[in-house]
């Protein structure tokens, strides 16, 4: 006779699987030590955030400035490489994060696979990124509103301040709030790529009459498929580099997941589509309604410059490019409110991991990290009123530039994490096939991602130095390129100090992975219970639809 067991009240009792380790100078937590997190973000919620993750100030207004620099064959060549890129990016995270999903994200994996000091440059590096995305996202929402005439009666630092307030109370309410919140945003963000696409599609076909039949790759023809050669296409590769950045944010919120395995396996597996709609078709769709020499596109700053509203505006459809740039406002502020939650998180997971002072760990009752949230708020919120004293456009320029190449080191951090992974996989015996996600390319995608990425940083370098429009200066090279000297600092100073080693392979820590791997065979020997009526199931359904 089988015994039936309720998974959802039985806990899994570790203390015999996992003790509290030490490696180097770091304290890894254990698998069932929350440290002060609430698991509350549901699949939905995560799998919804994961759709709208990169859908914002980066798609809408910085692949105009891709455009304009490159043209409609640079952006192509660019987006479709980088995306390419990331779903390597996502395949690595999710086989890592999936076989351990624990606090810390991928922070921790550079700790635990590479070594310590490695973990404390990326992780200041991936705190840097996020506190920098606050000002460029609320620089972006300010020149979003220059569509509408009738919003220049407010000063600049009032809209400042205001957006910085619906920040900081999306994420002073628990994680639950924070993920219905984001659940709708992102609804929002897919609902509106896919009306571009829609629209696009029909007007690159000839189904508009302002167009005067096909477009098609007319404009590939006159003024060209290529503009500035190769610094044109190097700015792109730098733009799309912005664009797709914060894919990485799903192995932090692992750690404030329900289910969390069964939960990152559902949000990888549509990754691959989710880059080739989201980015690539809508790319070489803005490249072909588009020209790069559109004056609103060259002169034109915020929603005003963005490819999608200039497409828009071209078809004669002007009330769709006022709903359009509201959902870009949206978008915007959903992207503000998500950069204050992971550079929160990513904060804490250095103190959580004793790389960083246990300050900046402290938590409330209901799982906020308050330090770690008020000082990135504080420090990106000052630098918001930068705004002030300059255009936007230039401050923009600034941010992106800044958070492009903090990408780089993140993304690299990724790909030599995951390598190492599987050399420790290797070295302790356990088989890749038994992994609850298996990256079936690693590692010599890994490696290939390596070589992309290097490629970028070459450019971002050539750019560093060759600027467009100016001179090149020391003044310009460390506005763009600040972001790396600062990694290294970080990186060299740990190990000096610390004398921190690399992790050998056949002392890298996965019993952590034992306490998920009893709730699979637990889940998978009773199930879950459901409710079979059908007007339950509905209302469920639709509730879900909802608030995720």
């Amino acid at each position: 006779m089988t015994e039936k067991v309720d998974v959802k009240n039985t806990v899994v009792d570790t203390n015999d699987l996992e003790k509290d380790v030490v490696k180097g100078d770091c304290e890894l937590l254990g698998a069932n030590e929350d440290v002060g997190y609430h698991r509350s973000l549901s699949s939905r919620q995560i799998m919804m955030m994961t759709f709208g993750a990169g859908v914002g100030t980066g798609l809408w207004v910085g692949t105009g400035t891709a455009l304009k620099y490159a043209g409609p064959g640079g952006i192509a060549v660019a987006y479709t490489i980088t995306a390419f890129v990331v779903y390597l990016q996502y395949t690595s995270i999710g086989e890592m994060t999936t076989f351990k999903p624990v606090h810390g994200g991928f922070i921790r994996q550079c700790i635990e696979y590479v070594e310590p000091a490695f973990g404390f440059a990326v992780g200041i590096n991936f705190w840097f990124s996020w506190v920098i995305c606050i000002p460029a996202e609320i620089t972006a929402a300010v020149s979003v509103l220059e569509f509408w005439p009738a919003t220049e009666v407010v000063p600049l630092a009032a809209y400042i301040t205001i957006f910085l307030v619906v920040i900081a109370a999306a994420n002073c309410f628990g994680v639950r709030i924070y993920g219905h919140v984001e659940y709708m945003m992102s609804f929002v963000k897919v609902l509106a790529i896919f009306v571009m696409i829609f629209f696009m599609f029909i007007m690159t076909s000839g189904g508009i009459s302002a167009t005067h039949g096909p477009i098609e790759f007319r404009y590939w023809r006159s003024p060209g498929a290529f503009n500035n050669g190769i610094k044109g296409i190097s700015k792109a590769f730098v733009q799309a580099l912005f664009s797709f950045g914060g894919g990485e944010h799903i192995a932090v919120i692992a750690g404030e997941a329900k289910d969390p395995r069964r939960t990152i396996k559902r949000t990888v597996y549509p990754v691959f589509w989710r880059m080739f709609s989201f980015f690539v078709v809508n790319v070489w769709l803005v490249g072909m309604c588009v020209p790069y020499d559109d004056d609103n596109l060259i002169n034109g700053s915020g929603t005003l410059g963005s490819p999608f509203v200039i497409a828009i505006e071209r078809a004669g459809v002007m009330w769709l490019a006022h709903i359009i740039n509201g959902f870009i406002f949206l978008t915007v502020v959903s992207c503000g409110i998500t950069s204050a939650y992971i550079a929160s998180r990513s904060l804490a997971a250095l103190s959580d991991m004793a790389i960083i002072h246990p300050f900046f760990g402290r938590k409330d009752t209901v799982g906020r990290p308050y330090v770690s949230l008020a000082l990135s708020l504080t420090i990106g919120g000052a630098l918001c009123y930068l705004n002030c004293n300059d255009t936007g456009a230039t401050v923009y320029g600034w941010f992106s530039s800044l958070v492009s190449v903090s990408a780089l080191f993140q993304w690299s951090g990724i790909f030599i994490s995951h390598i190492r992974f599987r050399q420790g996989l290797a070295a302790q015996g356990i088989d890749k096939k038994t992994l609850p996600f298996r990256d079936r390319t690693a590692p010599y995608a890994q490696f290939l991602g390596l070589v992309v990425v290097l490629f970028i940083a070459g450019c971002e370098f050539y750019l560093a130095c060759f600027p467009f429009g100016e001179k090149g200066s020391a003044k310009s090279w460390f506005s763009s390129y600040i972001a790396a000297p600062l990694f290294f600092l970080d990186y060299f100073g740990y190990k000096i100090y610390y004398r921190s080693k690399l992790v050998r392979p056949s002392e890298m820590d996965f019993t952590a992975a034992a306490a998920f791997d009893e709730e699979d065979r637990a889940r998978a020997a009773v199930g879950y219970e459901t409710d079979t009526r059908t007007v339950s199931k509905i209302g469920q359904y639709i509730k879900n639809l909802i608030f995720g």
